[in-house]
């Protein structure tokens, strides 16, 4: 009852220093997780596509595929550049997972329990809970994953001197308009994909959301 009424009002509970230890563990162990869940699914995925490619296409592979040598260092469409893909994308996916998960719970912190809604089932006497998505702390989370992974891959082209050979980058303009390939163009194109990922999270959220409602009204 406790929780139904603390859910109702739409206020987040204040925890206790013992709590708070709790929630700040269950981050920590959760962070790490999904850092090594999303880099090994970055990773394998990589080096399967590549070995897929390099089967269905032979050389053509590297007419597309080499364009990930330009942030993955040391790899290429082969067999041995494969494994470098394994080890990047295992990598930037763990880092890219653990940032989402830590931004997301951090963002979201004790409201956790406001964000879970009961339902109930005929064929279930105890009502079950629901996780809500926090808009908010998805679209902080995905945003600022999207806008330092867009800027990061702009300085790399930078300092690596090869910003005028980069045509794929600049194509982004007639998303980003004036976004380019130079340190101020690579801040506009930040703060266009954070936006954009911004509200494409608050939409996803608000239908996700409306539908648990929904679920829990017609279980209730």
């Amino acid at each position: 009852m406790k929780l139904s009424n603390q859910m109702g009002s739409g206020t987040a509970p204040k925890l206790s220093e013992e709590q708070q230890e709790l929630l700040n563990r269950g981050i920590r162990f959760n962070t790490v997780l999904m850092g090594a869940v999303m880099g090994l699914g970055a990773g394998l995925g990589i080096f399967l596509l590549t070995h897929l490619s390099l089967l269905v296409t032979g050389e053509r592979a590297g007419q597309y595929l080499n364009l990930l040598g330009i942030i993955l260092p040391g790899y290429s469409a082969s067999a041995a550049g494969a494994w470098f893909g394994l080890l990047w994308g295992f990598v930037f996916g763990g880092l890219s997972g653990g940032f989402i998960y830590y931004m997301y719970a951090r963002t979201i912190g004790p409201q956790l329990v406001t964000a879970i809604a009961l339902g109930s089932d005929d064929r279930q006497p105890v009502a079950f809970p629901t996780l809500r998505i926090s808009g908010h702390a998805l679209g902080t989370a995905l945003g600022c994953l999207m806008a330092l992974q867009l800027y990061a891959v702009t300085l790399w082209l930078i300092l690596r001197g090869t910003a005028h050979q980069s045509p794929h980058a600049a194509l982004l303009v007639n998303y980003f308009p004036g976004y380019s390939v130079t340190y101020l163009g690579g801040l506009l194109g930040a703060a266009y994909i954070f936006a954009f990922t911004y509200v494409f999270s608050l939409i996803l959220a608000g239908v996700y959301n409306g539908l648990v409602s929904k679920r829990s009204q017609a279980g209730g």
